[in-house]
């Protein structure tokens, strides 16, 4: 296993998670997210245990690219990370999105646009990867 490439690839996909999330939910759906006020713990709540998510997104960062070396194919990586991307979308993002809208008092569209959020990330986090990852010779 090459250590130093999946070092690398742990901090870039750490450093997305990092920004999207913060885009996706402290930017797009902040507005919505006031509206349902009640639905959440208070912001103060959430601002003080953000250290939390922290450690939870480098754990699954960490996760998410030791699986992909698992599965490593002599295959071209754009499709490679496409697939791994779409999979990890089915495996990790809409169930949770799935429980989630079941157990908090969110509307539909909120969920729909978690799914498609993580779906997306998971996909871009599949290139990146893939990207890092990728043998000249299978381009």
């Amino acid at each position: 296993m090459d250590v130093k490439k999946l070092g690398i690839a742990i901090l870039a996909t750490y450093v997305f998670l990092l920004v999207t999330n913060y885009l996706i939910h402290a930017v797009w759906l902040m507005p919505v997210y006031q509206e349902s006020q009640s639905s959440w713990r208070p912001l103060e709540d959430i601002v003080r245990k953000t250290w939390i998510l922290w450690i939870g997104q480098l754990v699954f960062a960490a996760a998410f690219c030791y699986i992909y070396t698992r599965g490593l194919e002599a295959k071209h990586w754009m499709g490679q990370g496409l697939r791994y991307g779409i999979l990890m979308a089915l495996l990790v993002a809409i169930p949770a999105t799935l429980n989630n809208y079941v157990v908090y008092r969110v509307r539909y569209p909120l969920a729909l646009e978690w799914m498609a959020a993580g779906a997306v990330q998971m996909m871009v986090m599949g290139f990146i990867v893939a990207a890092i990852y990728r043998k000249h010779s299978t381009d």
